[in-house]
């Protein structure tokens, strides 16, 4: 909760008391049901309002799916979207018959849309072209609030009305959605309910696109791009070398990506001889004339490269060299090249150092242990996932034996759910990770109803919960938590693992009030890139939103995500709509609060960096360049790494079997068919 509301939640409890109850004081349970009572008002107030308020509101109910995304209590969930993406499977294109009259439609319609921002000319034909006609009769629905949905819809001809569930009613909302309008973008996304409802109110012409087609194209077109950029920069001569022969597969992918383009016309001057410069290029597309003293010497075209001895050292430009006609190239600072891998000359002359090994990131060595079912006792639930719940455990046979987490899948629905991989994903990298400030794993079991894991028991209660209840905390705090944080990135990342679900919910404390990082269900090892649309919305990077492929600069997103979030009460991009948090994450624009110090602000503004290669912790030095910036100067690494530090919360904990911390729920799961036909080893 943001301070606003959690001043508005203040304001009630002080009316209630003093003018309603004359003094008389509620007890927690009357506190807790009227607080959920005003949020619920809120939200339905400010909802109402967006609803009755102009086009753009009207947009924003037919399109997204904001407050319908739920997950564990009190939190927030996380969004998927598959992507099988294999490079070597041809790509197939897509096209249904339409006038040039609906071609220009269409694209007038996407064009303005942040999803479609990063797309290029070849790209918007495949998508149009991927459109296809839909037709609606008179009082038919398109969409209905609360189910699924992975179309995207385009009005040619026609009216649709909106509707919104209001006290149990359908309520007419916004403004008729006539030809030329777009809803349900969010679909191309992931998969998500549907915020409204949309019916014909008259026979329609509908042109609608799929999310698998949708980002099937765009992940082509951004692979079919990088593959043509790597190809360019492995051909670049510096010092008697190609940069193929210097640098590895990673760093030409992160030299790729940092690749601004420029565009320049017939006759412009792109360098000049005698001047001096830092910038090196490479013609993505037309012809460059190079002159020395005024006369023409030679012609360079696509995919051939000037100005390179910019990034050895600030180059006096040999030559001239001027546009011959429309020209597009790619250029490098010589400033980023260092920031992203270092002094050019050190990796010409193979100088460059080894990564260095940071404090945690060798294995712990800590014992593992194997249980069969009989051997535990299993007690009280302490949370209900997708497919299943967990539950505190203890030894039978032990009395003194520490509690453990026992983490119960059911078996049919990730079949149903086609997430065998996924579930073994997850199991395997947890066995690969051993550290103080991880979730430890300590084996598996299964029988025919369910998959088992069995886990470490944090008694301590999520940091989403005491953040909520303090609103936010001072900068001494967001530096302990982000630094335990970081300590586990020194493993995670040094094993070539995106983590991809960072956020306070999933930061919980032990006993003694230190933190873990949990659930790995999103978690890869991660060679290149990668195209999955995964993470929670208020902490997904550029990347991850315009299908750009991504890899462990992710998670430094996500950690500038988070410490702003610990030290301002709400994160960076916060909106209630879904598209407006991803237009404000795409802007490139962070607001600071001007309470964070300046060296809060450096480091928040490094880790937010739309462009990934660009990002401190996915530049030279890694995760240990994040470890060295001035807002950590002076933190104690090695009395943090052995829980010898003060720690800003020590949880109320009493005994190994007190779940006081964690949310009551119901134990009854009621009966969990039977699945036979997945039968998982367990062992490897």
């Amino acid at each position: 909760m943001g301070a606003g509301a959690s001043a508005d939640t203040a304001k009630f409890r002080e009316t209630l008391n003093q003018n309603f109850l004359q003094g008389k004081p509620l007890d927690a349970s009357d506190i807790t049901t009227l607080e959920d009572a005003l949020n619920e008002i809120r939200k339905l107030r400010t909802f109402a309002s967006k609803a009755l308020n102009s086009t753009h509101s009207n947009e924003a109910i037919a399109r997204g799916a904001g407050s319908m995304i739920k997950g564990k209590k009190n939190g927030r969930a996380a969004v998927v979207a598959k992507q099988n993406f294999d490079s070597s499977i041809p790509y197939e294109k897509k096209s249904f018959p339409k006038s040039a009259d609906a071609k220009k439609l269409i694209l007038a319609a996407i064009t303005p849309n942040i999803l479609f921002k990063a797309c290029s000319g070849d790209e918007f034909g495949d998508i149009v072209d991927a459109f296809e006609m839909v037709e609606v009769k008179d009082g038919a629905y398109v969409i209905n609030q609360g189910e699924q949905g992975e179309h995207f819809y385009v009005v040619e001809d026609g009216s649709l009305d909106i509707f919104v569930k209001m006290g149990g009613s359908d309520a007419k909302v916004g403004v008729p959605l006539v030809k030329g309008a777009a809803f349900g973008e969010l679909a191309l996304m992931y998969n998500t309910p549907r915020a409204a409802t949309i019916k014909a109110s008259m026979d329609c012409k509908l042109w609608a696109i799929d999310r698998n087609t949708f980002r099937s194209i765009v992940t082509h077109y951004k692979y079919a791009r990088m593959k043509m950029y790597m190809g360019f920069l492995k051909k670049v001569q510096i010092g008697g070398k190609t940069l193929g022969d210097v640098l590895s597969a990673t760093d030409l992918d992160h030299m790729a990506l940092a690749l601004d383009s420029d565009s320049f016309k017939a006759g412009d001057v792109i360098i000049r001889e005698g001047e001096k410069g830092d910038n090196f290029y490479i013609i993505e597309d037309g012809e460059v004339d190079v002159q020395k003293d005024g006369k023409s010497v030679t012609n360079l075209t696509t995919g051939q490269f000037f100005g390179e001895k910019a990034l050895l050292s600030e180059d006096v430009r040999q030559a001239t060299c001027i546009a011959k006609g429309a020209l597009k190239v790619l250029c490098m600072a010589r400033e980023d090249f260092v920031l992203m891998l270092g002094d050019m000359q050190d990796l010409l002359d193979g100088k460059s150092s080894k990564d260095e090994v940071l404090p945690g990131q060798e294995v712990q060595g800590s014992k593992k242990v194997q249980f069969s079912m009989s051997d535990l006792e299993v007690g009280r639930t302490l949370g209900i996932g997708a497919f299943g719940r967990v539950k505190l455990v203890k030894v039978k046979t032990d009395p003194e034996s520490p509690t453990f987490a026992l983490k119960c899948q059911s078996k049919r629905a990730i079949v149903e759910n086609g997430l065998q991989d996924h579930v073994m994903n997850e199991k395997n990298i947890m066995a690969e990770l051993d550290h103080p400030f991880i979730l430890k794993y300590f084996c598996s079991m299964k029988d025919d109803r369910y998959i088992y894991f069995v886990l470490e028991l944090l008694l301590g209660g999520e940091l989403f919960t005491f953040l909520r209840n303090e609103t936010q905390f001072s900068e001494t705090w967001s530096r302990f938590y982000s630094a335990s944080v970081l300590m586990a990135f020194c493993q995670i990342h040094g094993r070539k693992i995106a983590y991809r679900d960072l956020k306070p919910e999933n930061l919980v404390m032990d006993a003694d009030g230190f933190l873990k990082i949990v659930d790995f269900g999103l978690a890869k090892v991660v060679s290149g890139k990668t195209w999955t649309l995964c993470g929670t919305p208020d902490y997904l990077a550029p990347e991850i939103i315009l299908n750009e492929g991504h890899d462990l600069a992710v998670d430094y997103w996500a950690l500038g995500v988070l410490i702003y979030e610990m030290t301002a009460g709400m994160p960076p991009f916060y909106a209630d709509d879904p598209m407006e948090v991803y237009e404000k994450i795409l802007s490139g624009h962070v607001s600071i609060p001007s309470h964070f110090s300046k060296s809060l602000s450096d480091i928040t503004k490094k880790l937010l960096k739309t462009y990934q290669s660009k990002r401190l912790g996915n530049t030279k030095g890694g995760t240990g360049a994040v470890m060295k910036h001035k807002w950590y100067a002076g933190f104690d690494w090695d009395a943090l790494l052995n829980r010898k530090i003060d720690v800003p919360i020590k949880p109320r904990v009493n005994g190994n079997d007190d779940a006081s911390n964690f949310d009551h729920y119901a134990d009854d799961d009621g009966e969990v068919e039977v699945c036979n036909e997945w039968d998982p080893d367990l062992t490897a």
